[in-house]
């Protein structure tokens, strides 16, 4: 009796990797989406406290890596939260198109728009240089896409 807790150990490796896997892929990845989501509304309002918006610079601050690694994961956006967009959600009447979007649904968005916005800005150079092309549109219809799936978390 006195030995049989060595057998445990032999189980512990295995028992530690799972317990790393729930922290790496569960709560952790949550926390860095949450955190990216942060700082990308950051990064909004830092650029909105100059004189006029450098549309490089500021994409350049955007980040959509944990969003990335949360899809080759197949994270379930939806265990930050469940449920639909409702017009509770929305405090910005552009943003009724999204009743009936889900917190995965807004994520995926995000990170196609900034990752569209980084294709453009490699094949022109500059975004300030695209002429048919509504950049602070663009911009704009984005950081509302992040101002609304914060409220949703929030809410």
């Amino acid at each position: 009796m006195g030995f049989d807790w060595l057998t445990l150990i032999k189980e512990l490796p295995e028992l530690v990797l799972n317990l790393g896997g729930l922290v790496k892929n569960n709560r952790a990845l949550k926390d860095q989406l949450i955190r990216e989501l942060k700082l990308n509304l950051k990064a909004f309002e830092t650029a909105q406290k100059g004189k006029s918006i450098n549309y490089d610079k500021l994409l350049s601050l955007l980040k959509n890596e944990q969003i990335q690694i949360a899809r080759k994961q197949r994270f379930a956006f939806n265990t930050i939260k469940s449920g639909e967009v409702t017009l509770k959600h929305i405090h910005n009447d552009r943003n009724k198109k999204y009743v009936g979007k889900t917190c995965a649904w807004l994520f995926k968005n995000i990170d196609e728009k900034i990752e569209d916005l980084r294709i453009q800005q490699q094949y022109h150079g500059s975004l300030s240089q695209i002429e048919n092309s509504n950049i602070a549109l663009q911009f704009s219809n984005l950081l509302y896409k992040l101002k609304l799936l914060a409220d949703f978390i929030v809410d």
